[in-house]
């Protein structure tokens, strides 16, 4: 029997970008959004999906250089 494959972790990164809240998934930038919020909703909205689809997928806020966990399919 084959082994199941480890599919990557999807990670959302909520941030400001150049002045404006964007998303860094994959060192690409989706965006710009007008508020933190609509980023957070925008990027946990496509988390969810990824997780459903059997991605382990997390969405975090990038404060200075740390980050809080705002959504994760991924159990502790």
């Amino acid at each position: 029997m084959a082994p199941t494959p480890v599919l990557p972790h999807a990670r959302y990164i909520v941030l400001q970008h150049e002045g404006v809240w964007k998303i860094n998934f994959d060192n690409r930038y989706y965006g710009p959004f007008a508020t933190q919020q609509a980023a957070a909703e925008s990027a946990t909205d496509t988390a969810k999906k990824a997780g459903e689809a059997g991605y382990p997928a997390s969405v975090l806020l990038m404060k200075g250089t740390d980050f809080e966990t705002l959504w994760t399919s991924v159990e502790s």
